[in-house]
């Protein structure tokens, strides 16, 4: 696939993008997953630890969700 037509379909589906992306933070950060939530080796790893990732992916799946569902019924 080239560039034009990724960009082409999310373009057109990119309600439906936005949703799965949420989806897998929030099951990500329900689940604990390790490439999503370990801090160690990340460049602000002092700053936040594991428990605060796990909550800023879990709001930012929810908001991710709410938004996609909004527009996709307007």
């Amino acid at each position: 696939m080239n560039a034009e037509k990724i960009t082409a379909f999310l373009q057109e589906n990119h309600n439906a993008v936005t949703l799965i992306i949420g989806i897998v933070l929030l099951i990500g950060a329900i689940m604990n997953w390790n490439w999503l939530c370990d801090p160690t080796g990340k460049p602000d790893s002092h700053r936040y630890g594991r428990g605060s990732r796990r909550v800023i992916f879990f709001l930012l799946g929810i908001v991710l969700i709410v938004v996609s569902i909004m527009f996709w019924l307007l």
